[in-house]
C-alpha cells in the first residue's frame, strides 16, 4: 500500500507539472519558465495567472507521497533508509543463497572467512544491516574435516552461531547467540582458482525464525583447509576390493514384514520411489552419520528427501545419491 501511495502521488505530480506548464503557456515568459523548471513553487503563489486545477493535483499528489513514505517509515523503516540514500533498486547477491534471519529476509553481500569463524554479511562495509558467523574457536576439532554436521541433541560442544539483524534507522542492531538445538550442515570445496564453494543449511528453532540454505563463495581457502587439502591427496593403499559398483535394485518383498529394518538398494528407491513414499526411512551417510525419519520424496534431480519432526515444525533433509552409503526401510501399514 505504502509503495501504491507514493507511485500514485508521483504520477499525479508530473500529470499536474504538465498540465500546469500548458496552461502558463499564455503568460509571461518568468512566469512560464518558473512553471516549467520550478513549478512546486506555483503552489505559493497568488494572483500570478497560473490555473488552479493543475496545482491542486500537484497537491494532492504531494500529499500521496508523504503518506505513502510516512507508511513506509513505520512499517519498514530499512527500504526508507534505502530510498533517502538513493538505494531504489534490491542489489543481486553474488551468493546462491536465500534464508531469513530473525524473521528478516537474509541476502548477505558478503561471505568470508576470518580467524575461526565464517562470517555472511548484509549491508554497506560501513553498515551492517544483518549477519551471520559461526564460530569454532571452542570446537577447533571440527575443522578436521570438509564437511562438518550438527544435529540438536547431539553430545559434545558445537560451534556458537552469532546472530545480529536490523532494527531501525535509530536504534542499536538486535545480537543473540545461539550454542545448542540447531541443525547445521557446511560442506567446505576448495577450486583450483584458489576460491571456496560453501554449502550451508541451517535451521534454527522456531523462536529465531532463521533459516539458512544454499551456497556461499570464499575468495581465499582457509588455512586449516588448505591443510587438509595435502593429506587427501595423498595416494590410498592399494586393496583389492575396490568400492562396490551401484548395487542392482532389490524386489520389494510382496507382504514386507511390518515393524522390522529391511536393507532397500538406493536404485530401488530411486526407480520406484512411490513404493517407499511416507515409510519409515533410515539413512546412512558416506560420513557414517545416520538419519531417520519418512521419506516425503525423490526431487526431481534425484535427491532422497527425508521429513523429520521437530516439536511443531518439519526439518527436511536433501541427499545427494553419492552421499549415501545405505538405506533401510521399515514398513508401516498404510492404512
Amino acid at each position: 500500500m505504502d509503495a501504491l501511495l507514493i507511485v500514485s502521488g508521483i504520477v499525479a505530480v508530473v500529470i499536474g507539472w504538465i498540465w500546469l506548464a500548458l496552461q502558463a503557456r499564455n503568460l509571461s515568459l518568468g512566469l512560464l519558465l518558473l512553471a516549467i523548471f520550478l513549478p512546486l513553487v506555483t503552489l505559493f503563489l497568488r494572483r500570478r495567472g497560473y490555473a488552479l486545477m493543475p496545482r491542486l493535483l500537484m497537491f494532492v499528489g504531494l500529499l500521496l507521497i508523504f503518506a505513502g513514505g510516512a507508511w513506509l517509515y513505520r512499517d519498514q523503516p530499512e527500504r526508507f533508509d534505502s530510498l533517502l540514500a538513493g538505494d531504489w533498486l534490491a542489489r543481486p547477491s553474488v551468493h546462491q543463497l536465500e534464508g531469513e534471519l530473525m524473521g528478516q529476509r537474509f541476502v548477505p553481500d558478503r561471505a568470508y572467512w576470518k580467524a575461526q569463524e565464517l562470517i555472511l554479511e548484509e549491508g554497506e562495509d560501513q553498515r551492517v544491516r544483518r549477519s551471520l558467523s559461526i564460530r569454532f574457536a571452542n570446537t577447533p576439532e571440527l575443522l578436521r574435516q570438509r564437511r562438518i554436521e550438527r544435529l540438536p541433541g547431539d553430545e559434545g560442544e558445537g560451534p556458537e552461531l552469532v546472530l545480529q539483524w536490523y532494527t531501525g534507522a535509530l536504534e542499536a542492531p538486535g545480537l543473540r547467540r545461539v550454542v545448542d538445538d540447531y541443525t547445521l550442515s557446511l560442506d567446505f570445496a576448495p577450486q583450483a582458482d584458489g576460491r571456496t564453494r560453501v554449502n550451508i543449511h541451517l535451521h534454527l528453532p522456531s523462536p529465531e525464525a532463521t533459516r539458512v540454505t544454499g551456497e556461499v563463495w570464499l575468495e581465499e581457502t582457509p588455512g586449516w583447509l588448505k591443510a587438509l587439502q595435502p593429506l587427501e591427496a595423498k595416494p590410498a593403499p592399494v586393496s583389492p576390493v575396490s568400492r562396490p559398483a551401484v548395487q542392482r535394485p532389490v524386489q520389494v518383498p510382496v507382504a514386507p514384514q511390518l515393524g522390522d529394518w529391511q536393507t532397500v538398494s538406493l536404485l530401488a528407491l530411486l526407480d520406484e520411489p512411490e513404493l517407499f513414499i511416507d515409510q519409515n526411512i533410515r539413512l546412512t551417510t558416506v560420513t557414517a552419520r545416520v538419519y531417520e525419519g519418512r521419506l516425503k520424496a525423490v526431487s526431481g534431480d534425484q535427491r532422497v528427501v527425508i521429513a523429520q519432526p521437530r516439536g511443531p515444525n518439519q526439518v527436511d533433509y536433501h541427499f545427494h545419491p553419492l552421499d549415501i552409503r545405505s538405506l533401510e526401510v521399515r514398513y508401516r501399514s498404510r492404512r
